[in-house]
């Protein structure tokens, strides 16, 4: 079965392109339940008794868990397996986020590179409006894989920007006003 399109198989990282990864593992884990998904996110902590003493509760808390370590090291290659294999919690398994995406200090100076390039993004002359969204699209996309989002009014100011002085520099010899 192809793993790019089941439903079923967690997408495979093979530790290039962990941004397109993560965002359809998170998917992938979320359609396994919105808890396995939190398992992950938030983290479970092992209790301190025996399983044996464990209540219904415990219990349920354990299996999300272990079903979200399950997919996360069925969706790794064996070179990628080895840095999260002695992972007890699904939580502990971010060490992929750490060493693809950096530490939270990398995390921010990769966001103001985005962002500096978002506010200095320009339409050229020979590109079409496809090809310039595709562009913006691109930066949103990349900042929003870090866990950052590129403020609304930025968005909506470079927007309005953008598609004003366009038309203009394009079409203003020839008579046609755009928006």
């Amino acid at each position: 079965m192809n793993r790019e399109q089941s439903l079923i198989i967690p997408p495979l990282f093979d530790g290039t392109n962990y941004a397109y990864w993560k965002v359809r593992m998170k998917a992938f884990l979320q359609s396994l339940d919105e808890k396995v998904w939190q398992a992950v996110e938030i983290g479970w902590t092992k209790p301190k008794e025996a399983p044996a003493d464990w209540d219904e509760a415990k219990i349920k808390a354990a299996n999300f868990n272990n079903r979200a370590l399950n997919a996360l090291f069925s969706a790794v290659t064996n070179e990628e397996f080895k840095k999260i294999s002695s992972t007890e919690t699904a939580k502990e398994a971010d060490i992929l986020q750490t060493t693809y995406e950096g530490t939270r200090a990398v995390k921010d100076s990769k966001f103001q590179k985005f962002t500096t390039s978002f506010e200095e993004i320009k339409m050229e002359k020979d590109e079409s409006f496809d090809e310039f969204y595709a562009k913006l699209k691109d930066i949103v996309n990349s900042a929003f894989n870090l866990g950052e989002t590129i403020p609304e009014p930025d968005c909506k100011e470079s927007a309005q920007i953008s598609t004003l002085e366009i038309p203009c520099q394009d079409y203003g010899d020839r008579g046609i006003k755009g928006y």
